[in-house]
């Protein structure tokens, strides 16, 4: 999928033509494919400055609060960070003033807002009435089962040319790739593929693995297209497995669908498994001692224990976290 035309002018980039939907989701359920970042720029007015873009973000990030940094960034005066009270870290940031940035506005919204945003389709409708383009879009695909994704299977796609659309093994054409290997510790490995000063690069990574779990056989495939040379179309919002599937020929074949809850539902057990694990290594000696001192009555060691928040370790699923324990799906 080449970004340039003749003349030199940003390529569109397409879903390609060769999308096999009946391959990628038999059922026509869920999508294959999610949005892991989203990065806009929008063009302040007179009457639309910042306090009108926070409120009609709420429309889809609803408890969206922001937090004043006192630092610029990217070139921007401003920097606030988008937060809400529901999650003890960043959803993103928006950054805004400086004469060079010509009245425009950056929004970043990371993994743990998109995961939040439950009608895409609205926010491609308000982004095509009020946005300018889209500079970052990350699109991830998860194979809980490792059966269709791995690592190796990946490096096999990068031997045999099939990241290339001419299929080029060697030479100036060729997509590079590196490894970062975790030598059997079980704390997961890691393919890169391209370079993100193209604004084209893929990573295909042991997700369980990262999270905490050594035996875990999660994989994600995960794309990130920068708006360099190139114009990421709205469409992209709600047809992520089309941008996905099409962005290099060995992943216009994907087939394990994927549900967002699922993910993130293996996601938190994963993190709770493995804080759990850790804290039994560091307390769990300590809480035998305890219940020992208070005659066998946990709910006085818990009380005694228990702090006010939540892990680090699972920080980044706080605003999932109360839908999943009072459906009991923990």
């Amino acid at each position: 999928m080449l970004n340039i035309t003749l003349d030199g002018t940003p390529r569109l980039v397409t879903t390609g033509g060769n999308y096999p939907l009946d391959e990628l989701d038999k059922n026509h359920s869920y999508p294959i494919a999610h949005i892991d970042w989203l990065a806009l720029t929008v063009k302040f007015t007179e009457t639309k400055e910042l306090g009108w873009l926070v409120q009609e973000l709420r429309q889809f990030i609803p408890p969206l609060t922001l937090t004043p940094t006192g630092k610029g960034w990217n070139g921007y005066k401003e920097r606030h960070n988008i937060t809400c009270a529901d999650f003890n870290g960043d959803l993103g940031l928006i950054a805004h003033g400086g004469e060079t940035q010509r009245g425009t506005a950056s929004i970043q919204l990371n993994a743990q807002a998109c995961s939040m945003i439950a009608d895409w389709q609205a926010l491609k409708t308000w982004c095509e009435q009020n946005a300018s383009k889209i500079t970052r879009i990350d699109l991830a695909h998860d194979d809980i089962t490792g059966k269709i994704l791995t690592i190796a299977k990946g490096i096999q796609w990068l031997q045999d040319g099939l990241f290339s659309n001419n299929g080029a093994r060697e030479g100036a054409t060729a997509v590079k790739g590196r490894l970062i290997d975790d030598l059997g510790s079980g704390d997961g490995k890691t393919l890169y593929v391209g370079n993100r000063k193209s604004g084209k690069m893929l990573r295909i990574y042991e997700k369980g693995k990262q999270l905490g779990d050594k035996l875990s056989v999660w994989v994600r495939a995960e794309v990130e297209l920068k708006d360099k040379d190139r114009v990421i179309p709205w469409d992209a919002l709600v047809n992520p497995s089309h941008y996905l599937a099409a962005a290099y020929p060995c992943l216009n074949y994907l087939s394990a669908i994927q549900h967002k809850i699922k993910t993130i539902k293996k996601a938190v057990n994963i993190s709770l498994d493995a804080a759990i694990h850790h804290l039994r290594n560091m307390g769990g000696m300590l809480i035998n001692l305890m219940m020992q001192k208070h005659y066998g009555d946990a709910f006085l060691v818990v009380n005694e224990l228990k702090r006010e928040g939540i892990p680090k370790r699972l920080a980044s699923y706080a605003a999932h976290l109360p839908v999943l324990l009072n459906e009991g799906k923990l």
